[in-house]
């Protein structure tokens, strides 16, 4: 009996052994199908990125030559500009693209408090104002200040060097130098992103003092940054130039109230801008790709980036 039950054991391992080794190679070729799609996927991704780069350039050049020609023309910036105007997300070849050039110096500079790493009194005074006017403390500036500027001294209350800085859990030291752009302030004690987005539609990050430039300063920045105005009175300075813009500086000085016209600060105000910053869209396929340039016009030359980022 057990030699005649031998052979049907042996027949049912064998079944059972084809069956596994036709499941395994089932999953290998499932597997192996797998792969090849996902390799599929990633050059269309790898395609998709490279198209959306590639309209990103474009569009940063159009922009860089659209701010050449406008120096050319005229010498004055302001919110009537073609270039002002954002372009929405239209379809291009296989995808979708979009932007706007942002100018800089209707804002704040954050760099005036120390420019080029030296305090001064005039920009420390106009971003404790405006820090002030939003309900902010002004020990922030004093934190500010001493970041940016070339010391060791640490300004009271609030200020911080790397005495401070070097008590953290994660040590590190004052940069003693301007900002690079407004995310550096997360590095600067007291500023959160809390704070930071209070700030953000009133500030510029640039790489040199600048004037703000009158034809696109906000009421609360145009009274940070001119003695003795305020808020209201600026408000009412920016309704004379609705749908339209002030040409000369005079006209804008004419605009301030009386007592104000003689508390200007030489060099605080204008009505050129240099710095712009290009925000760039692009879809293609399952890429999104944002980027945010810097860009800095000398005319009449093409502007120059000064960085370039994802966003």
């Amino acid at each position: 009996m057990t030699m005649k039950r031998a052979p049907r054991r042996q027949a049912g391992i064998a079944i059972i052994t084809a069956v596994l080794t036709a499941a395994l190679v089932a999953a290998m070729v499932a597997w192996m199908a797998w792969r090849q799609q996902l390799w599929f996927r990633q050059l269309e991704n790898q395609f998709d990125q490279a198209e959306a780069r590639g309209v990103a350039r474009a569009a940063l050049q159009l922009a860089r030559l659209t701010l050449r020609d406008d120096g050319r023309n005229n010498q004055i910036d302001h919110q009537l500009e073609p270039w002002n105007i954002p372009i929405p997300s239209i379809p291009v070849e296989n995808g979708r693209a979009g932007g706007r050039i942002v100018e800089q110096q209707g804002k704040f500079n954050l760099n005036n408090v120390a420019p080029a790493g030296r305090f001064s009194q005039t920009g420390y005074d106009a971003c404790v104002k405006l820090f002030q006017q939003l309900g902010l403390q002004a020990s922030l500036v004093n934190a500010l200040a001493d970041w940016e500027d070339a010391d060791s001294e640490t300004r009271y209350p609030g200020g911080a060097e790397d005495i401070e800085y070097l008590g953290e859990a994660v040590p590190y030291r004052a940069a003693n130098q301007p900002l690079t752009d407004i995310e550096s302030l997360l590095r600067v004690r007291g500023f959160t992103r809390d704070v930071i987005a209070k700030i953000a539609p009133y500030v510029s990050v640039l790489p040199e003092q600048t004037p703000i430039n009158v034809n696109f300063a906000s009421p609360e920045v145009m009274a940070a940054v001119i003695p003795g105005l305020s808020v209201s009175d600026a408000q009412g300075v920016v309704s004379r130039r609705a749908g339209k813009y002030f040409e000369k500086l005079s006209d804008f000085t004419d605009a301030l109230p009386k007592n104000i016209q003689g508390q200007l600060v030489a060099g605080s105000v204008g009505l050129e801008s240099r710095y712009f910053i290009n925000e760039i869209d692009a879809q293609f396929g399952r890429v999104t790709m944002r980027y945010a340039v810097l860009l800095e016009r000398n005319r009449p030359d093409i502007p120059r980036v000064v960085w370039q980022r994802r966003r």
